[in-house]
């Protein structure tokens, strides 16, 4: 078989992942992204105003929330613009792949989904959504220890699916939960790192969210003037399962999300790199770091044996003060030159994604756009969501003259003025 031939195949074999990925969650897409309204979404920017609209107020300042003034939020996006490619012509291009090996499996994009807390309150069965949906476009999905499905039933959706978790410094619980996280049958286990505290940020407060969730005056107008979401989707999720918990969180089952301790979920003080060395000791697959920013911290992973690490600033929703993650990027790549190496924070176009490969990403994770095609369209609408990034990577990848996404390191990068 030629290379062209086997590159069409590849592509054909791509497109029918998103059919059946489309067609996977009909009964749940509520005027998502089902093939009637898609024209709606051209690009990854589309989602949030739709959301914004469609949403009660307090659960989009979830989602789309930022810490302190949102500086570094906006500081995501702008180090991208920092930066362009260089075209190369003539190269006969219809060869080119976009393909990529992370981790030691193979996948149809280095473009992935980022690990989304509390997806199911907002959307039903969002986890396993877009669970389903990254399986059928052959992409890496985190599934959250916030989540209120448990991971037993995700990883039957998704067998190549990561975990994300958020570990307590106490050896007897971490011994606990890396064993549970093995029975369920994951093979990639991603540890948060970044927050050693439970988060604050002021967008919620003022729109009405909370951990623990409390009725309030504000909150129940919210949800009257938003009656779709209430019956289709919190209606749905509490006569499924009742009263939602965080199921992953812990060795047993967690919190509900009405509980006074739900608020501190995530936040370890405690949690350092001896925890670290001992998750190592205990879990057999791969173990990623998430929330690394410093070369540093990125060479003492190494040095203990972790497989890759994700770049990234929890999406700037934890400290206005810190650097952006592609700003992070080189040195981190040059500390650490044979390590596997994601980026997540402020990815919205495929060129994006082919600039942090060029600056040393194996490739790039996206939330929030993901996020919101997902609670928008279920399946389907992630399915639209990824299969527009893909489009975006081919072309991108033909008019750049790239065969394949690493050519972007030989000497492709421009720094704008």
């Amino acid at each position: 078989m030629t290379s062209s031939s086997r590159t069409s195949s590849s592509r054909a074999r791509m497109a029918q992942r998103g059919k059946r990925g489309a067609g996977g969650d009909r009964r749940g897409v509520e005027r998502g992204c089902d093939g009637r309204d898609a024209w709606r979404y051209l690009n990854l920017h589309d989602y949030a105003p739709v959301a914004r609209r469609r949403l009660p107020r307090a659960l989009y300042a979830y989602v789309a929330g930022a810490a302190g003034d949102g500086r570094a939020l906006e500081a995501n996006r702008a180090a991208f613009a920092r930066w362009c490619l260089i075209p190369h012509v003539l190269r006969g291009v219809a060869g080119r792949r976009a393909d990529a090996t992370i981790l030691g499996r193979a996948y149809a994009m280095p473009v992935g989904i980022s690990a989304f807390g509390a997806a199911g309150v907002i959307r039903h069965d969002a986890d396993r959504a877009m669970a389903r949906a990254a399986r059928a476009a052959g992409v890496p999905y985190q599934l959250s220890a916030n989540s209120i499905t448990p991971m037993e039933e995700v990883i039957a959706d998704n067998p190549d699916a990561w975990f994300a978790a958020y570990l307590p410094g106490d050896a007897s619980a971490i011994a606990r939960m890396v064993a549970r996280v093995a029975r369920a049958g994951f093979g990639t286990l991603v540890v948060t790192v970044d927050l050693p505290v439970a988060a604050r940020r002021e967008d919620e407060a003022r729109a009405g969210y909370a951990m623990p969730l409390r009725p309030s005056a504000r909150l129940g107008l919210d949800m009257l003037v938003h009656p779709r979401w209430v019956l289709g989707q919190m209606g749905r999720t509490l006569l499924k399962r009742g009263v939602p918990h965080i199921e992953n969180i812990a060795p047993g089952r967690g919190p509900s999300i009405f509980a006074r301790d739900v608020g501190a979920v995530g936040g370890a003080a405690d949690f350092n790199w001896d925890s670290v060395r001992a998750i190592r000791r205990l879990w057999g697959g791969k173990l990623v770091l998430k929330g690394i920013l410093a070369a540093t911290d990125a060479l003492h992973a190494r040095d203990i044996g972790v497989d890759g690490i994700i770049v990234s600033n929890h999406g700037a929703r934890l400290s206005d003060t810190v650097i952006a993650p592609l700003e992070a990027l080189p040195a981190i790549r040059a500390a650490c030159p044979d390590m596997t190496i994601l980026l997540d924070g402020g990815v919205r176009r495929a060129g994006d994604a082919i600039t942090a490969i060029a600056l040393g990403a194996d490739g790039v994770m996206i939330g929030r756009p993901f996020f919101f095609a997902t609670i928008l369209g279920g399946q389907a609408g992630l399915a639209h969501a990824i299969g527009l990034v893909a489009g975006e990577l081919d072309r991108e990848m033909a008019f750049l003259g790239l065969l394949d996404l690493k050519e972007s390191r030989d000497g492709r990068l421009y720094r704008r003025m």
